[in-house]
């Protein structure tokens, strides 16, 4: 019977019942497992996304920082090229330096020289004034005894005819005084004359000098126009025949020179990275003709002087042109260049 009182006629009641009272549960089972199933492909979904977001930024970052690192070392060579360029400028200016230092030391010493010769002309000069104001003093000394014997003798001429007796004394006194006033006057045209060719000798001198100023002035003048076309005409040569020296595609080698205590310190590094080592000049010959061997490219000889050397314009040069034209690649294409030119007919 059923719960309501009546008696089941259905075939398989009672399987109805119990399949009737099966499947709804196994149905919210299953819709559990179901939403389960569901709310974890969410998770995992989102999970996903959050994953292939991090992915794709952390794929743009790894992309910018190499761009940003191609960059830096774009810029890191730029900046490596500028700092040679600037170095080597700063050396040339130096040397320049130190050969105007050079030059200047020579001219303040011929400064001195013809401060010295003026010197001594002055003094000359003021010598033969001295002489030329006491034979001054000595002509009114002459001018005054001969007046005053001019004055004797009118006194004489005037006694002549008071005193007969001694016509003769007056006579013999009157020669000498005569022959006193000739020698007088001699002496003083001697002395005159003395003066005139002492004051055409100062003024000889002092042409000489002026000339000599003038002419000092003109060779400088001279010589600074045609350093000045030198170098103008070098500038154009090197642009329109040659390129300018660098370092890049180069084998580069540093060599520092200096002197201290009377001897020549020599040191060197390789590549432009670590610390200079000390070497002898000869053992430094051995090592770079042995690199320039082995470098295609050739070498890039920097020379570094520092600012206090203890070096003379000439010390330093020589070294320089030394290293550059016997190992330096754009220097040894010059000094090729030269032998052949002196070589050809």
């Amino acid at each position: 019977m059923s719960d309501e009182g009546f008696t089941d006629l259905r075939l398989n009641g009672r399987g109805t019942e119990i399949q009737e009272g099966f499947w709804p549960s196994f149905t919210d089972i299953m819709t559990v497992v179901v939403m389960i199933f569901l709310i974890a492909m969410v998770v995992l979904l989102v999970r996903n996304i959050e994953l292939v977001s991090q992915l794709r930024a952390t794929m743009e970052a790894e992309r910018i920082a190499a761009e940003l690192a191609r960059a830096t070392g774009e810029e890191k060579d730029t900046l490596s090229s500028a700092l040679h360029r600037a170095e080597e400028r700063a050396q040339q200016m130096q040397l320049e330096i130190m050969r105007l230092q050079d030059k200047t030391l020579r001219n303040e010493t011929l400064i001195a020289e013809q401060l010295r010769a003026i010197t001594g002309l002055t003094n000359e000069r003021d010598d033969l004034t001295q002489q030329a104001a006491q034979l001054m003093l000595l002509r009114e000394r002459l001018e005054a005894d001969v007046e005053r014997r001019q004055a004797q003798l009118e006194q004489a001429q005037q006694e002549i005819d008071a005193k007969q007796l001694r016509l003769n004394a007056s006579e013999r006194t009157i020669a000498t005084l005569e022959e006193n006033l000739t020698q007088v006057r001699e002496r003083y045209d001697e002395s005159q004359d003395h003066a005139e060719r002492l004051q055409r000798t100062v003024s000889e001198q002092r042409e000489t000098i002026d000339e000599s100023r003038r002419l000092e002035q003109e060779i400088e003048r001279r010589y600074l126009v045609l350093v000045d076309d030198f170098d103008d005409l070098k500038v154009k040569y090197d642009k329109l025949v040659r390129p300018a020296r660098t370092s890049a595609g180069r084998h580069l080698v540093e060599v520092r020179y200096r002197k201290e205590g009377g001897a020549y310190l020599i040191s060197w590094r390789e590549g432009g990275e670590g610390s200079f080592q000390s070497i002898k000049r000869s053992q430094l010959d051995k090592v770079l003709t042995r690199l320039a061997g082995q470098k295609e490219n050739g070498l890039y000889v920097k020379v570094i002087i520092p600012e206090n050397s203890g070096l003379s314009y000439n010390e330093a040069w020589e070294f320089t042109s030394h290293m550059h034209s016997n190992y330096d690649y754009y220097f040894k294409a010059d000094t090729a260049a030269e032998q052949q030119a002196q070589g050809s007919p």
